[in-house]
């Protein structure tokens, strides 16, 4: 009967330990197992964080069970200094609990300093400005005996000063000591030798002439004129004449 009490025994350990092991087996299965193959399947939604701080979308992200990284930050007019510019992955984009949102923060719009353009011509201040990306607003034109004919006397933002991008600036340009001022001839129909000994000797310039064909005009006879008969110019204006060829 010892015999029979031992295997009885032995059938109830071995029956005791199956149960715990099958318990302990369905712990594992519940705690560890089963989350894993959940979170697999799981997503999340990527909030918005164009325009939040770094601090608002740490918070933001952690919330949601994702992490941050933060990038170099660019230049843009457009979002305040020190707020988000761009994200990566984008808002509403689904992903895994647990990835990183990459962020790029503003150093908000960039200034340029305003360069020296007076004493320099109309075009090299234009291309000056152009340059540091700045632009001519307006440009007004007055006689001067110290500036000559052409040049920047006076510009109105301060050399060495930070402006925004695309800010315009007025220039005001020389065209050279005061010169009086003298009606237009009308030399018309005339030989353009004649036309030009005329325009010559009342002070004008005839250094820009254009030739036509024309068949109702001999050769090098003026047709027009521009400025035309009668118009008020400086002293020493070119007067333009278009001359007929056959």
């Amino acid at each position: 009967m010892d015999w029979v009490k031992k295997i009885l025994r032995e059938m109830v350990l071995f029956g005791a330990c199956a149960v715990f092991t099958g318990i302990v087996g369905l712990i594992v299965i519940d705690q560890i197992v089963m989350p894993k193959f959940v979170r697999q399947g799981m997503q999340v939604t990527v909030p918005d964080l164009v325009g939040l701080t770094p601090a608002q979308a740490r918070a933001r992200l952690s919330s949601k069970a994702l992490n941050m990284k933060q990038r170099e930050p660019r230049w843009d007019a457009s979002v305040p200094e020190g707020h988000i510019v761009s994200q990566s992955p984008a808002a509403n984009a689904k992903v895994k609990p647990n990835r990183t949102v990459y962020i790029v923060p503003s150093l908000g719009g960039r200034l340029f300093a305003v360069p020296d353009v007076t004493g320099r011509t109309l075009r090299q201040a234009k291309l000056w400005l152009e340059q540091a990306d700045l632009a001519i607003n307006t440009i007004e034109q007055v006689s001067s005996t110290r500036v000559k004919d052409g040049l920047v006397i006076r510009q109105s933002i301060a050399a060495g000063k930070e402006v925004d991008s695309g800010t315009t600036i007025d220039l005001l340009v020389s065209t050279g000591p005061p010169r009086e001022v003298i009606e237009v001839p009308n030399v018309v129909e005339m030989k353009v030798t004649e036309a030009r000994r005329i325009l010559t000797s009342v002070g004008l310039s005839t250094d820009n002439m254009r030739y036509e064909f024309s068949t109702s005009y001999e050769p090098n006879v003026v047709i027009r004129q521009e400025p035309k008969t009668g118009s008020s110019i400086k002293r020493g204006s070119n007067v333009i004449l278009i001359v007929s060829k056959l």
